[in-house]
């Protein structure tokens, strides 16, 4: 079954989610934790939900400023520690003590800023789509995205840099529905994490991050279209290296954004690497 809520952080700022439970009544299932990108909402992890939901209770916020969760204001200063905090807020909220996350773009940003700060509950981390440094990958390109946003709206913008994100994975039906699903979020949202990524850099304690990390990366490097977010792998082997518990799992895709283009695979990785910790 699917429940769907809001729960108060602090005072003004409501986080929408979902829960995905299909687990055996009888059994405790641990809390796999999805988080999304820039200009998403817990519905981009749709595809993931068979796969992880029969072993797992699956939780899908909406970061802030986005899908059903409280708005920010047109001019909203953000950052990933904020993200973390609602995060952290919500863990508490719904009282769980067990929770392997699972970020993409945005959101494994959230979660390695989490992973640093070492919360109790934290299982496993698991990234699926990370810029290791959105300041060098994507800092020359804010002004001209901020700009499209507002010549364009957010439509145009995820229309323009979506071969970039996905290469030549998709349909032109799936690439449709991703461009009409990310240009319902809100410009405000949208162009305030715009902002916030020149101060995204590789951060500096990787080795302190203690819990078991997967990292997930398309492996090949097909012909892509402007804005190209993909990275080198050996670029992605070098700092993963430096995190502790972590293994690399390489996934035959020509996608940035294999969180979305290749969603059965990733699921279906990142489900094996949790049961395995406990194997």
């Amino acid at each position: 079954m699917t429940d769907k809520g809001k729960s108060v952080i602090s005072r003004g700022l409501e986080i929408a989610w979902k829960m995905d439970d299909f687990t055996d009544p009888w059994r405790q299932a641990e809390t796999v934790l999805l988080m999304h990108g820039i200009a998403e909402a817990g519905d981009a992890f749709r595809g993931w939900v068979p796969h992880l939901a029969r072993n797992f209770r699956v939780l899908r916020p909406d970061f802030r400023g986005y899908g059903e969760s409280s708005a920010v204001a047109d001019d909203a200063t953000l950052d990933i520690a904020t993200f973390a905090d609602d995060i952290e807020a919500l863990v508490t909220k719904l009282g769980l003590t067990r929770v392997h996350l699972v970020g993409a773009k945005l959101g494994a940003q959230v979660a390695l800023h989490l992973a640093q700060r070492q919360p109790k509950w934290l299982a496993s981390m698991s990234l699926a789509g990370v810029l290791i440094s959105p300041n060098g990958a994507l800092g020359q390109w804010v002004d001209q995205w901020i700009e499209l946003v507002d010549r364009t709206g957010v439509q145009g913008w995820a229309k323009s840099t979506m071969p970039g994100r996905m290469g030549p994975s998709l349909s032109p039906e799936a690439m449709q529905w991703w461009e009409d699903f990310m240009g319902t979020a809100p410009s405000a949202t949208v162009k305030a994490c715009f902002r916030m990524l020149p101060s995204l850099r590789e951060p500096a304690r990787l080795e302190q991050i203690i819990c078991p990390t997967q990292v997930l990366v398309g492996m090949q490097k097909g012909q892509s279209g402007q804005f190209d977010q993909r990275q080198p792998l050996e670029d992605v082997r070098r700092w993963q290296s430096r995190i502790p518990k972590s293994s690399l799992c390489e996934i035959q895709a020509d996608s940035y954004h294999i969180a979305a283009s290749h969603p059965d695979v990733c699921a279906r990785a990142v489900s094996s690497f949790i049961q395995g910790l406990s194997s």
